[in-house]
């Protein structure tokens, strides 16, 4: 038996510093799931958590090493990838023949370069990696071939070898429960919001009813994990999951983390039916994300009956040109008549907008902005575009010979944007993500409308608190 330790790399000061404590901290559900296969298989399996323990990076080493571990392994993102490899570069200096194994977006889109970028990673997995990390721990254990292992790069003879591609799980009932019993439930977090609505943010679970989106956006990279389409977990193994988070965990926050949870009504309205039948609905505030052409009236008030409260929708922008370009096969038309229908519904709204795509103007942004001040939802969120390796954005950046930056800086938090066209640089993408966040979010009726519908002294404290912490920042001079 083998000892895999499975590490959440602290992040969070570096991405949000006075802003973190307005930022939903969740359980790791790729690696609980990576953990339930690998416990399955028989190996030991412990996770350490640095963010949502608040540990800095000296004392999660001391952590792992301490467990004496046979492997270590941790899910890479593009904008934190410089941070993992530094952190493995300590950790290597204290466990040197300790493999270390990287997942996730990054590692997927750039499984090559991941490597060489980073010494200290050893393997890098492409793609799902529930059943690989079973074979990867196997081969190492016995000291054999790396090569018959499809969906991953590793070094060999000083050179990066990519094995044949590994295709997506074809059946997601032949895996285990996520290993939710290696947390502790008591460190997890929901957004602030939550607490606006029900005046609770823990104990939060979250769930996946499927993995993959039925969308192809083209700046989105969660294909490079998933594949493209949609493949959906059997219901009887999603009701287990519920029943194990309100049983053991009595949870009062759900997120179901799928891209796009409407996209088959039929197990929508199973779950809601079921969620009901067990009670969970007067215990529940739960949390869901959406495209606009995947809802319909019914199923969104059973939702509603469920204990949905937010449903998340990816509008991006408000100038049909700019959606089009972004490959969301959505119109303007089709969001105003889902918001509507979620307003009916009675559900809370959350709008994600983007600035910045590839042919946006100051008069496309400013059409985006209109449009979130139009549409009645009750908060919003205003990104840069960021071109994530994996994505027809960051293809185009590198054909058209841009000059990316450091891996640290695609994030869109307290980072420089990434101006991806000749139109908007940096400084004025700035100004119109602030211009956004201003128009929106200081409008007095927005503001009458939120203390009406929600806890409004929950609501006031929260903005008095992200007015200070915004302070902070634009002194550090991070915004």
């Amino acid at each position: 038996m083998s000892t895999l330790v499975l590490v959440v790399v602290p992040t969070m000061d570096n991405a949000y510093h006075n802003l973190k404590d307005f930022v939903a901290i969740v359980p790791p559900i790729g690696l609980l799931s990576i953990a339930a296969t690998a416990e399955a298989a028989g190996h030991r399996v412990v996770i350490v958590d640095a963010d949502a323990e608040r540990l800095d990076a000296g004392r999660a080493l001391d952590r792992i090493a301490a467990l004496q571990p046979d492997f270590v392994g941790a899910t890479v993102m593009t904008a934190t990838m410089d941070l993992c490899a530094a952190f493995f570069a300590r950790l290597k200096e204290r466990l040197p023949r300790v493999p270390v194994i990287v997942g996730g977006p990054h590692p997927s889109s750039l499984p090559v370069q991941t490597l060489r970028d980073a010494p200290a990673f050893d393997v890098a997995v492409i793609g799902e990696g529930d059943e690989t990390i079973v074979e990867l721990l196997k081969a190492h254990a016995a000291g054999g071939d790396l090569t018959a292992i499809p969906g991953i790069a590793f070094r060999c003879a000083g050179e990066v070898t990519v094995t044949a591609p590994r295709g997506p799980i074809p059946d997601l009932g032949i895996l285990p429960l996520p290993a939710y019993h290696l947390l502790n439930r008591d460190l997890y977090r929901s957004y602030g919001w939550n607490n606006w609505v029900s005046g609770h943010r823990t104990p939060v679970g979250v769930v996946f009813a499927a993995r993959g989106c039925v969308g192809r956006c083209n700046f989105c990279a969660a294909h490079t994990v998933f594949g493209h389409g949609i493949r959906y977990f059997p219901l009887e193994t999603v009701k287990r999951q519920l029943d194990y988070l309100l049983r053991d965990w009595q949870i009062r926050v759900l997120y179901f983390q799928d891209d796009t949870f409407t996209a088959n009504r039929k197990m929508v309205e199973a779950l809601c039916d079921y969620i009901v039948a067990q009670g969970y609905d007067r215990q529940l505030e739960i949390m869901v994300s959406s495209r606009v052409d995947t809802v319909n009236p019914e199923t969104l008030r059973r939702m509603r009956r469920a204990g949905v409260r937010w449903i998340c929708f990816g509008v991006e922008s408000g100038n049909q040109a700019i959606l089009d370009r972004m490959g969301k096969k959505i119109t303007v038309e089709q969001v105003r008549k889902a918001f509507r229908m979620a307003r009916e519904a009675g559900l809370f709204i959350a709008g994600n907008f983007m600035i910045g795509h590839i042919g946006e103007t100051r008069g496309t942004a400013l059409d985006t902005i209109d449009l979130a001040c139009e549409l009645d939802q009750e908060y919003a969120s205003f990104a840069i575009a960021i071109p994530l390796p994996g994505t027809e954005l960051y293809d185009y950046c590198i054909d058209s010979g841009m000059q990316l930056p450091a891996w640290n800086d695609f994030g869109n938090v307290n980072t420089p944007p990434i101006p991806v066209n000749r139109e908007l640089g940096a400084a004025e993408l700035v100004a119109l993500r602030n211009l956004a966040v201003n128009r929106f979010f200081k409008r007095p009726g927005y503001f009458l409308r939120l203390l009406l519908r929600m806890r409004p002294l929950n609501v006031m404290a929260d903005f008095v608190r992200m007015y200070f912490a915004l302070r902070k920042e634009r002194l550090a001079k991070r915004l």
